[in-house]
């Protein structure tokens, strides 16, 4: 059980749990739950959401850690700052 679907009815919380290859399955089960209406019209699901934590796509510990030769800085996302100017920013 890696993907979830978690609603709120007026009987209490109610769970649904899919495999990591229903993922299709698991949307689809979610957008009915916020889709379902009763007689008079109104919603019978609240807070319809879906929790996922597939297997295949966390990485391993490290994977994202940059390498030693790696020395780019949020300051000069605008490239690097000229001669005697300040940094450039996007503001």
């Amino acid at each position: 059980m890696s993907i979830v679907v978690y609603w709120l009815t007026p009987d209490g919380p109610q769970v649904q749990p899919f495999a990591d290859a229903e993922l299709m399955a698991a949307l689809a089960f979610a957008e009915a739950r916020r889709k379902a209406r009763d007689a008079h019209g109104q919603p019978c699901n609240r807070h319809v959401v879906i929790n996922t934590e597939l297997g295949d796509s966390v990485g391993q510990a490290g994977v994202s850690d940059a390498p030693p030769d790696y020395h780019w800085t949020k300051s000069h996302r605008g490239g690097p700052p000229e001669s005697g100017n300040p940094p450039k920013t996007l503001a």
